[in-house]
């Protein structure tokens, strides 16, 4: 049997790393893809049961066509189906015994939550699995935001599949040398979590330094304007696209039962 923790940091740790492929989302302008995470987000912002179900099957239906990305957005959801199981379990638990409400009603709301983060989460994979740092920083330098503000954005999402697999590195170098996460009340195995947190902590502080060092060398915000060496142009596939998912948003307020 695999161990929670391991099970986690596996399903998390390439799950939002860019990965070259022939889908038709890593030919779409990421100013399209910005549009269709904003229109994801307000189609999520319903409380209504069957417009949250429409805005899941929607979301779907447009990564049916890349398997790739449908896989690891099941990845995600498999990285955090522990502590969201948790979470409701917990949070049906206090409102039904402290708030006294209906045991139903309380676990339709956790539903709700469940499908805004696989909602949520088909669609930031879209957007980080088709798009390189580059293009989105380009994107957004188009859309106005200073370039300077951007990297650290941009730098906090490209790291973040490096520290998983920094994690799972540590993790399986730490199981080698004898310790069992997997054993132990809920104290001692958060006590041994200090062997993998740490040298994630320290690896990341090292990766910051030398991060540092480089944007210093190479002039970093020494001028105000950001040139880059492809700009982005809005193609007939991107209107389309973007008129799809615009249009779709707006049926599923207006149109969608509840």
């Amino acid at each position: 049997m695999v161990p929670i923790e391991e099970s986690i940091i596996k399903h998390m740790q390439s799950a939002l790393a860019y990965e070259e492929t022939a889908c038709f989302y890593h030919h779409l302008d990421p100013r399209v893809k910005l549009l269709y995470l904003v229109a994801a987000f307000a189609m999520i912002s319903s409380g209504s049961i069957m417009k949250l179900l429409t805005a899941l099957i929607f979301t779907y239906t447009l990564a049916f066509p890349c398997p790739r990305i449908l896989r690891k957005t099941f990845h995600v959801l498999a990285g955090l189906a522990p502590f969201m199981v948790l979470t409701a379990l917990f949070v049906v638990a206090f409102t039904v015994i402290f708030a006294g409400e209906n045991p139903e009603t309380a676990a339709l709301e956790q539903v709700k939550v469940f499908i805004r983060v696989a909602v949520v989460a088909v669609t930031i994979t879209v957007l980080t699995s088709s798009t390189t740092p580059q293009e989105l920083i380009c994107a957004l330098a188009k859309l106005g935001f200073r370039y300077t503000y951007l990297y650290t954005l941009i730098i906090a999402v490209r790291f973040i599949p490096l520290v998983f697999k920094e994690l799972s590195d540590i993790y399986d170098a730490q199981r080698s040398r004898g310790l069992e996460l997997e054993r132990g009340g809920v104290r001692e195995r958060l006590r041994k979590l200090n062997a993998l947190l740490i040298p994630v902590f320290v690896c990341s502080l090292l990766r910051a330094r030398d991060l540092a060092e480089a944007l210093e060398l190479r002039g970093f915000g020494y001028s105000s304007k950001r040139t880059f060496y492809r700009n982005l142009k809005l193609g007939k596939r991107d209107a389309a696209f973007a008129v799809l998912v615009s249009l779709s948003a707006l049926a599923i307020h207006l149109f969608a039962p509840g």
